[in-house]
């Protein structure tokens, strides 16, 4: 997958990641200043989606993170909140960034109140993607037209699914074999009860002005204001591409039904002995660290950006 260009992947993520207070006055905010910030992001001709994401658990993985589990949401303090933004290039959302810095510097400090960790953004190419449509109840008569244009992947999400997020670290050099083994370890997944699709996402670097990482002058400037007052001239503490990590970091995010079914099934790559060889072979062979999976609710999203995916 190049990142010099958009040839090799449809669309870039960026995925803005913070830990916050877990607590009615964050969540309050997060309403509040959310629609904002996506209203503003919505002015650059190149984003095509996002999607706002609240941790709710962890896969305890038979007892490896055994002091977690699938429902922590009152437990989680402070909590994840991982925020996606889509785009047709990677160099869209740093441009957004540049031209929207004011606006979303006034936005984003009024919300550091609530920040315990944050933001850093990391930016992803996709290696593959088998993703659904988010759906109501009330438009599943569509699955008749899925079926009549044969689709291969028949499914459809609601907005109160199940996200899962799995960190890999892969071992240099191991990319390919580790994306190929990926890719079939969630295909053999993709009959388990309540899976409703996947990405397989690839790190290729950090947006330096996404993550408030700043020129030291800035940097200082932004401590000497509440928002009212954005740095005079910011400029971004590294390129993009700068920062694309090694050894190489991957996320594997998954949506299902609901959190028990996405429980039962990643139990398969421990308990069924087919996808437990797949898996074994094809994932942890080949890892650093990992896999750490944890469980998301979706808040608020623009779910165009999936018509973008083959």
């Amino acid at each position: 997958m190049k990142t010099e260009n958009t040839t090799e992947t449809p669309i870039y993520l960026a995925l803005n990641m913070s830990k916050v207070l877990n607590n009615e006055e964050s969540f309050n905010l997060m309403h509040k200043v959310g629609p904002r910030v996506c209203i503003t992001t919505a002015t650059h001709p190149g984003f095509v989606g996002f999607m706002a994401n609240i941790q709710t658990g962890i896969l305890p993985l038979a007892g490896r993170y055994g002091g977690g589990s699938i429902h922590m949401e009152n437990a989680l303090n402070p909590v994840r909140n991982y925020q996606y933004t889509m785009w047709k290039r990677w160099q869209d959302h740093d441009e957004f960034h540049e031209k929207q810095f004011s606006r979303i510097f006034e936005l984003c400090t009024s919300c550091l109140g609530m920040v315990v960790e944050g933001p850093w953004e990391p930016v992803y190419g996709i290696v593959k993607a088998k993703m659904s449509p988010v759906r109501s109840m009330g438009q599943i008569a569509d699955l008749g037209k899925d079926f009549i244009q044969q689709k291969e992947f028949v499914r459809f999400a609601t907005p109160q699914r199940c996200v899962a997020i799995g960190e890999h670290t892969v071992a240099p050099g191991r990319e390919k074999a580790f994306e190929e083994g990926a890719i079939k370890t969630m295909e053999a997944l993709s009959d388990s009860t309540g899976f409703l699709g996947y990405m397989i996402l690839k790190q290729i670097g950090v947006c330096a002005l996404g993550s408030f990482m700043l020129d030291p002058v800035s940097m200082a400037e932004t401590l000497q204001t509440l928002g009212a007052n954005p740095p005079r001239n910011p400029k971004p503490l590294f390129k993009t591409l700068d920062a694309m990590p090694s050894p190489p970091e991957y996320l594997i995010h998954s949506e299902w039904d609901a959190t028990e079914m996405a429980q039962l099934g990643f139990a398969k790559v421990l308990v069924n002995h087919t996808i437990r060889k797949i898996h074994d072979d094809g994932v942890m062979a080949h890892l650093i660290r990992g896999p750490y999976i944890m469980f998301f609710q979706p808040m608020m999203e623009e779910p165009d950006w999936r018509t973008f995916l083959p």
